[in-house]
């Protein structure tokens, strides 16, 4: 039920976009890691209208500092993911 409510407000939404295919450098993209914060910290809704006031509370609501950390880590991203030859990374 709750993914069809998510797949149903990401049809409709024009909050958000979302690319149609999975990211393929997931260890390259800070915002997988956002997602992932976010996912865990998502309470049970129980319409697409619940659904997408929880997002954007927890969207507007991230920590500033987080995100920093996340944005000033790419170079360290690209250097690990060059030095695995594109392979699996520590992030």
């Amino acid at each position: 039920m709750l993914v069809r409510i998510q797949q149903e407000l990401l049809k409709t939404s024009y909050v958000i976009f979302t690319l149609p295919w999975p990211a393929h450098s997931p260890d390259l993209s800070p915002v997988e890691h956002v997602w992932d914060q976010l996912k865990r910290q998502m309470p049970s809704c129980h319409s697409v209208h619940d659904l997408e006031l929880a997002v954007q509370d927890l969207w507007a609501h991230l920590p500033q500092d987080n995100i920093r950390c996340l944005i000033n880590s790419m170079p360290d991203r690209v250097a690990a993911c060059i030095a695995a030859g594109g392979g699996p990374t520590r992030y």
